[in-house]
């Protein structure tokens, strides 16, 4: 199968999907969250921004052709704090098959621990992902930041709670990379019996295709579940 060449029918399909988007009511329980904290921080221009703003448009189009997902929530500003994006994944309807979580921003590592970074400082670690969070019965999350899987603790602290997969990076990731390889991993990825890790070995090799080097992206780490279809 041409892996491109099933663009232009997927295309098809999203017109459709985005004139359902329209009449779905904004205070709907969301089945997948879209967070574009990585916009937020002050070292970024306004074209890298509007780059990122453009992928996270494209997933949010792709996730709709999920027949379960009729409700996103798309945090254009990031999340306030962690706290903050611990309580945003709480309001997910459970009863989705599969929640989809995709989080752009900065990550790195204390001690032998993996963190998600947000606008005002804070640090997202797996202990208040397990004090905090609530149990879930699926999800899969694409964590898109530096480090963000160097370690497994974090990544575990979500499957713990009930996540299926726990996508994020081993080592830093260039921030225009890794948005390119999440529109395509989503792009992939939401076809029908796709496993993560195919959508992921695709977007490594779109990203190589596109920029010529795919060294940051392909030092990601999927924990949990790696054959989880996200569209069955």
């Amino acid at each position: 199968m041409d892996l491109k060449k099933i663009n232009k029918t997927k295309f098809i399909c999203t017109i459709g999907f985005l004139l359902i988007i329209c009449t779905i009511s904004a205070s709907a329980t969301p089945d997948a969250i879209i967070d574009r904290s990585r916009t937020q921080f002050p070292d970024i221009s306004a074209s890298t921004i509007s780059y990122i703003n453009s992928k996270c448009n494209d997933v949010k189009s792709d996730l709709f052709l999920i027949s379960d997902i009729s409700s996103i929530t798309d945090y254009q500003t990031g999340a306030s704090s962690d706290t903050a994006f611990v309580d945003n994944i709480d309001l997910l309807d459970d009863t989705t098959t599969t929640n989809v979580v995709l989080i752009h921003s900065h990550g790195d590592t204390f001690l032998l621990s993996s963190f998600i970074k947000f606008k005002d400082d804070s640090k997202l670690y797996d202990n208040e992902v397990t004090s905090g969070m609530d149990s879930r019965n699926s999800g899969f999350i694409f964590a898109g930041a530096c480090s963000s899987a160097k370690y497994t603790d974090l990544g575990n602290s979500f499957i713990n709670k009930g996540f299926d997969t726990y996508f994020g990076y081993k080592e830093t990731v260039y921030t225009l990379h890794n948005a390119l390889f999440y529109s395509e991993f989503f792009d992939l990825g939401t076809f029908t019996n796709v496993p993560v890790s195919t959508a992921a070995s695709y977007a490594a090799d779109e990203t190589k295709e596109e920029y010529g080097d795919d060294t940051s992206v392909a030092n990601y780490r999927l924990i949990g579940d790696s054959t989880l279809c996200l569209r069955t």
